[in-house]
C-alpha cells in the first residue's frame, strides 16, 4: 500500500521480521553515550589544562579571578554531567528492558483504581492503557531524577551562588511539573490514539495536523497557565526603560503589546529576556528582574534589539518550518515500523499468533489482550532507534541557530547598539559564569549560540563595515 503525502508516495510499512530491534537499539544507545562522553571529555580536558589565559577579546573586561571562577564552574558542571550521564544510561537501558513490565503494571494499577472507583470489574481501553503507561513512566522518571536535580540546585548551583530556591519551593516546583506533564500530556495522547486507530489511510497528514494544533495550544497554555504557575509577572515599573523599549519597537516596526518583568531571582541569579507571540500576532516582551538589576538600561535595550532582530529576519518562522519538516519525516518513518510485531516481541511483548497483536502477561492473569498496538511503547522504542539521525540533526540545528544569532547581533549593531550589546553579553557571561574556555567540537554539539569571543569579534567586524559604508 502507498501513502500519498502531497505527490510523494511513501511505503507505509516495511518487512522487518528479521531485524534485531533490541540489539540494534541497545547498541545505538551505548554508541550515542560513548560519543557524548568523548565530546564531554574534550571539554573536561580543556578546562583542566593549566595554560589557559583570558582571551584577547575579553581583556579589560574579565580579570583572572573571574576567568578562573568561570572555568571552575564549567569544570564542576562537567564532572556532574559525567555522573548523571552514566546514571541516565543505566536508567535508559533498564527502561528498555522493562518496557513490558512497566506496561503491565500501569495497566494493572489503572484497572484496579477504576474498578475500585466504579465498584465493579473494569477493563481499560487501549487509549487508557497508553495514558496509564505514560503517567506511571513520568512519575517513576520524576522520582528517579529528584536526587540529581536536588544536588544540582542545592550543591552545585549553591556553591557558585546561583541557587535562590528554598527546599520547599524546589519540591513544590517538582510536584507542579509532574502534575502538569501528566495532565497536559494525557489529553494529546488520547487524541493521538484515536487518530492512529481511525485514520490509518492518512496517518501522517492527520498526525501532522494534530501536532500543529497541539503546538499552538501549548504555546497559549505556556503563556496563560504554565509560566504564571512558576513566576510572577508584573508590569515593568521602570519608566525610562519602558519608554526606550517602546521607542525601539516603533523604530523597528515590532508589534509590541505588553512589557513584563518576572521574578527570576526567586529561583536563580541567572539572567534572561525573551518575547513571545505567534507569527503575525502582537508580541509580549518578558524581562527577568536579574537582567534589570545587573545591566544598564541601554544594555537591556540592546539585548532586546538583538531579540527583535530574530523577529525581523523571520528566524522564528524558519525554525518552525524546519521543525515541521523534521516532524513529518519522523512520522513517515514511524509509520513504516511502529506496528511491526517483531519490534514488540524483542521487548518482551507476547505476540498473539492469530491477530499478530502485541500482548503482555500481567500479574495474576495469563494475558492482557489489547485490541491494537501499544503505540506509546512503539513511539519510545522508535525514538531510540533514530538517535543517530537526531544527533546529526542536532549539529545541523546548532549550526543554523548560530548563524541566526550572528544575524541578530548584526541587526542590533545596525541599530547603533553594538557597543551596548557587547557590554550586555560580557555582563551576562560574568553574571552567569558561562564557560569562556570551550572546545570546538563541544561547542558545535551543545551550543546553539556562538561562544562569547566569536560574537564580540563579529559585532566589531560588522560595526566597522557598517561605519565604512556609511561614511
Amino acid at each position: 500500500m502507498l501513502f500519498a503525502f502531497g505527490k510523494l508516495p511513501i511505503i507505509d510499512s516495511l518487512d522487518l521480521s528479521d531485524f534485531p530491534f533490541k540489539k540494534v537499539i541497545f547498541g545505538i544507545t551505548c554508541a550515542n553515550f560513548l560519543f557524548e562522553r568523548y565530546v564531554a571529555y574534550r571539554q573536561y580536558k580543556l578546562l583542566k589544562s593549566e595554560n589557559k589565559k583570558v582571551p584577547k577579546a575579553l581583556e579589560g573586561h574579565v580579570d583572572e579571578e573571574k576567568f578562573a571562577k568561570s572555568d571552575a564552574y564549567g569544570l564542576a558542571k562537567s564532572k556532574f554531567e559525567m555522573v548523571t550521564s552514566f546514571t541516565s544510561l543505566v536508567v535508559d537501558l533498564a527502561t528498555l528492558t522493562m518496557f513490558s513490565s512497566i506496561w503491565n503494571y500501569s495497566v494493572s494499577i489503572g484497572n484496579c483504581i477504576l474498578s475500585t472507583i466504579m465498584r465493579k470489574p473494569f477493563v481499560m481501553s487501549l487509549n487508557a492503557n497508553n495514558i496509564a503507561f505514560f503517567i506511571l513512566s513520568q512519575t517513576i522518571s520524576t522520582f528517579l531524577n529528584l536526587p540529581v536535580s536536588y544536588y544540582q540546585h542545592f550543591v552545585l548551583e549553591e556553591e557558585f551562588g546561583f541557587n535562590k530556591m528554598t527546599k520547599s519551593l524546589f519540591f513544590m516546583d517538582s510536584i507542579k511539573t509532574l502534575l502538569l506533564v501528566n495532565a497536559i500530556g494525557s489529553i494529546p495522547l488520547y487524541i493521538l490514539g484515536l487518530v492512529l486507530k481511525k485514520c490509518t489511510e492518512n496517518f501522517v497528514f492527520y498526525i501532522w495536523m494534530f501536532m500543529i494544533g497541539l503546538q499552538i495550544t501549548l504555546f497559549f497554555l505556556n503563556d496563560l497557565v504554565i509560566q504564571p504557575l512558576f513566576y510572577t509577572f508584573t508590569p515593568l515599573n521602570n519608566k525610562e526603560l519602558e519608554d526606550k523599549i517602546n521607542a525601539l519597537a516603533k523604530e523597528c516596526g515590532f508589534p509590541l503589546s505588553e512589557i513584563y518583568m518576572i521574578d527570576g531571582s526567586k529561583r536563580s541569579s541567572h539572567s534572561n529576556a525573551y518575547f513571545s507571540g505567534l507569527p503575525f500576532m502582537k508580541k509580549k516582551i518578558v524581562i527577568f528582574d536579574t537582567l534589570i538589576e545587573d545591566s544598564s538600561i541601554d544594555e537591556v535595550v540592546a539585548v532586546l534589539g538583538h531579540e527583535i532582530g530574530h523577529w525581523k529576519m523571520n528566524h522564528i518562522s524558519q525554525m518552525l518550518i524546519i521543525s515541521q519538516v523534521h516532524l513529518t519525516t519522523f512520522l513517515m518513518l514511524f509509520d513504516m515500523v511502529f506496528k511491526n510485531a517483531k519490534m514488540f516481541a524483542d521487548f518482551n511483548f507476547i505476540i498473539d499468533p492469530l491477530s499478530k497483536v502485541p500482548t503482555a502477561s500481567l500479574p495474576g492473569s495469563n494475558y492482557a489482550l489489547v485490541n491494537d498496538f501499544p503505540f506509546l511503547v512503539g513511539l519510545l522504542v522508535f525514538s531510540q532507534l533514530v538517535q543517530p539521525t537526531n544527533l546529526l540533526m542536532n549539529f545541523g540545528m546548532n549550526l543554523f541557530s548560530r548563524h541566526n544569532e550572528y544575524q541578530a547581533d548584526n541587526y542590533a549593531a545596525k541599530l547603533g547598539k553594538g557597543e551596548d550589546l557587547k557590554k550586555a553579553l560580557i555582563q551576562l557571561q560574568i553574571t552567569n559564569l558561562s564557560t569562556i574556555s570551550v572546545d570546538k567540537l563541544f561547542s558545535m554539539y551543545h551550543y546553539s549560540h556562538p561562544v562569547l569571543c566569536e560574537r564580540l569579534e563579529a559585532i566589531d567586524k560588522y560595526t566597522a563595515e557598517h561605519e565604512k559604508k556609511s561614511g
